[in-house]
């Protein structure tokens, strides 16, 4: 089933939209759907790259931030293309878009643990995070047939978001260790802004999954009594 809704509330989508608009309307009549997949992927295999090159040199994190928009253009243009041109494949566009998804933010992640910007350990908790927001959005479309793109605002565009400005900042700042102005992490020391912020994203999202779960389980048990028809529809909707 191709979930027929979709929830993007984006903290960035007043900017992210018109931009979006405007650039896929400026990409010749060559450029498929599938080909702007492939450059999402290629980016994310370019931002690894410059990652893991950043144990010698932190100026290969320019390389990181090409291939960052790379992969935020290519994942935010293909499915916008798909509907502008009417050239929907819904089940295949849905099941190609994720699954690349899936393979190339794993890919950043484990390359950003391999990177001196944070523990390898901390990347993998956020993969793991991601992975756990993953799973749940495939939930949630398959028993509400919504595909939800961000959780209260924040999404793959906020992360790359994060990613893109902290790239562009280490190589003219270096790597700061932020316990140093705060006591509690002291002992932790030394302490990147990058760990810092992957702590405090992987607490919300793990404890925001945790309530949103817990919310929609009850409302499931009041609406889906034994032998009480789904309400979810299983209408196709266009790829995402």
């Amino acid at each position: 089933m191709v979930p027929a809704n979709r929830v993007n509330d984006s903290v960035l989508g007043a900017l992210e939209r018109p931009a979006l608009a405007w650039m896929v309307r400026q990409l010749p009549a060559w450029v498929t759907p599938d080909h702007l997949t492939a450059a999402s992927f290629l980016g994310a295999l370019v931002a690894a790259v410059g990652f893991v090159l950043s144990r010698w040199s932190l100026d290969w994190l320019w390389l990181s931030c090409v291939g960052l928009a790379a992969n935020w253009a290519g994942d935010s243009l293909d499915g916008n293309l798909a509907r502008l041109r009417h050239i929907e494949r819904p089940r295949y566009g849905f099941f190609v878009d994720q699954t690349s998804d899936l393979f190339a933010q794993t890919l950043i992640f484990l390359a950003l643990g391999l990177s001196p910007l944070a523990r390898f350990e901390l990347a993998c908790l956020a993969l793991i995070a991601f992975l756990m927001a993953f799973v749940y959005t495939m939930i949630y479309a398959h028993v509400r047939d919504t595909f939800r793109i961000t959780y209260h605002g924040f999404g793959p565009t906020e992360i790359v978001a994060l990613l893109f400005v902290g790239n562009l900042l280490t190589p003219l700042v270096g790597i700061i260790d932020v316990a140093q102005w705060l006591t509690p992490l002291r002992a932790f020391s030394p302490v990147t802004a990058y760990e810092l912020v992957i702590a405090i994203l992987c607490i919300a999202s793990v404890g925001g999954l945790a309530m949103l779960a817990l919310q929609e389980g009850r409302a499931l048990a009041r609406e889906d009594r034994p032998g009480a028809v789904p309400l979810a529809s299983t209408t196709p909707g266009s790829r995402p």
